[in-house]
């Protein structure tokens, strides 16, 4: 249950974390839009109107000097915007402008108006400036905020929901270690109570000395043995999968020591345990580790047959070929056998340590391993060295 917990701590972690930084991220680059969008508008709409007062200064100034007629009452009628021309008391000669105008600024925003003041005219007709009002200045400006701030939050809540599948997505490989971990200590023990129990009856019956029971006694204590031993081997003596300077083993003795306990073990599963010894392999190899593989592969190749099955082992030309009439392994299944704590099944016991100590074995020592696997047909395992 704690196991649980940690995993939806680091789950919300992880997803609080995402989306802190996603959102400063964004923010600032929200930030960043709005900035160059508004100043963009400010400086478009400046321009616009500084042309505009331009326009009709040089039309003003053309009209008094060739003593045209210019009518100021038909642009104030027909002009976009509102539009004001004032004498040089700054009095309105003729304005659709009903604010006060601050003439000391050339261009001032006020509400939502933006006001500029022209005096470009010097006096011609009569105006002293020109005084050009936009509307819809804030106006603007607020939609704009409206409009990042939407964009923003849809983007946030599609960062949101990515995010909760990424953080699903990265929290799942620590649940399926949680599992296996989980079910590696339910499996241990349930291997363990089977020797134990076996052993215990078998210590406490009235005729200890019969041969059955030493048979039994020896069968449990050995099975005890290889749990501590593949344990041992592969988590608490991690240097013991190292190379190291070594003398050839001959490695048909030792597998002949090996199936001397691997027969007994067959023998029970009425499993017909046949070795070809064709060539002779020597092989500069830790002999422990030599029997950790050649044990893990056997044991598997018998725990995992039909009762009344068949397996092959064939030595030859520098290969060691170990064929079973198992129940195969699943093609979907195959690239994962060599995982720790990974079981293809759970029909029978073991704690799926057996093929991930082969394969830190074959790495370790440079030692080619292949297998084929049909559901149904068995598993052929084939060691090069």
């Amino acid at each position: 249950m704690s196991l649980i917990k940690e995993e939806k701590r680091t789950l919300l972690q992880f997803l609080l974390l995402y989306l802190s930084s996603s959102f400063i991220l964004f923010a600032i680059i929200a930030y960043l839009f709005y900035e160059n969008e508004y100043r963009f508008f400010y400086d478009n709409t400046r321009t616009q109107m500084q042309m505009d007062a331009s326009r009709l200064s040089s039309k003003i100034i053309h009209a008094h000097m060739s003593g045209s007629k210019f009518s100021l009452d038909w642009v104030v009628n027909n002009f976009t915007d509102r539009i004001g021309f004032y004498d040089a008391q700054n009095q309105p000669i003729i304005s659709n402008i009903k604010e006060k105008i601050d003439f000391s600024k050339q261009l001032y925003q006020e509400g939502n108006k933006m006001i500029l003041v022209d005096k470009s005219t010097f006096g011609h007709l009569g105006v002293a400036s020109i005084v050009i009002e936009k509307n819809g200045v804030a106006t603007f400006v607020k939609n704009l905020q409206h409009q990042i701030l939407l964009f923003l939050l849809f983007i946030y809540c599609i960062l949101a929901i990515v995010g909760y599948f990424l953080a699903k997505l990265f929290i799942k490989p620590i649940q399926m270690k949680r599992i296996q971990l989980d079910n590696f200590i339910k499996d241990s023990t349930h291997e363990l109570n089977t020797p134990v129990t076996a052993l215990m009856l078998s210590v406490n019956a009235p005729h200890l000395e019969r041969p059955k029971n030493i048979e039994r006694i020896k069968l449990s204590a050995t099975r005890i043995s290889d749990i501590h031993k593949d344990l041992t081997y592969l988590m608490l003596d991690s240097e013991s999968t190292k190379p190291k300077e070594l003398n050839e083993l001959f490695l048909n003795d030792v597998i002949k020591e090996e199936l001397s306990y691997l027969s007994l073990l067959a023998e029970k599963k009425k499993i017909q345990l046949t070795v070809h010894y064709e060539d002779e392999i020597h092989f500069k190899i830790d002999k422990e580790s030599f029997v950790r593989l050649i044990h893990n592969l056997i044991s598997n190749a018998i725990k995992y047959n039909t009762v009344g099955g068949a397996i092959d082992v064939v030595i030859k030309e520098n290969t060691i070929t170990i064929k079973d009439t198992g129940v195969g392994i699943p093609k979907e299944h195959q690239s994962e056998i060599y995982e720790r704590f990974y079981r293809a099944t759970h029909q029978v016991g073991g704690f799926g340590l057996g093929l991930n100590i082969v394969y830190k074995v074959c790495k370790a020592y440079s030692i080619g391993i292949d297998f084929e696997s049909k559901v149904g047909e068995g598993t052929i395992f084939t060691l090069t060295f």
